[in-house]
């Protein structure tokens, strides 16, 4: 069985480059809101949750913070253009457990998640926060 993974951003290019890099190692959904994303948080049980930071109505920080009162153990993933560690730090406190900074390769972004994937199938105790920078 594939994992999947859920996209959710509000520019629609971004969500067809990321569905089309990741179709070959996930079953990926798209969502282009918060509301629309923790209802398939909900229904479909995402491995993985590739979550924009700046989105309208409800930002990257209430999303996280509601799909983790759905699902604590939920392994969910910021997607920044954002440069500031502060602004960082603040989600990766919250609960996310890594950030994609844009703009990002698709071949090492591809890499990334399936390692990712991997290592949510067999956990270890040795977590630490990753980011994937443009190459």
């Amino acid at each position: 069985m594939r994992p999947k993974v859920l996209i959710v951003d509000d520019e629609a290019n971004i969500r067809q480059i990321l569905l089309f890099v990741l179709n070959p190692v996930s079953d990926t959904l798209e969502a282009a809101n918060g509301r629309d994303a923790l209802r398939l948080i909900q229904s479909e049980k995402p491995s993985l949750v590739l979550l924009d930071i700046a989105m309208p109505e409800m930002d990257g920080y209430a999303v996280l913070k509601a799909a983790l009162e759905l699902v604590p153990t939920l392994y969910v993933v910021m997607l920044t253009g954002q440069q500031d560690i502060k602004v960082i730090q603040r989600f990766l406190e919250a609960g996310a457990r890594a950030y994609i900074t844009k703009p990002f390769d698709p071949k090492v972004l591809r890499s990334e998640v399936g390692r990712v994937l991997d290592d949510l199938t067999t956990p270890s105790d040795s977590y630490r926060p990753w980011r994937i920078a443009p190459s």
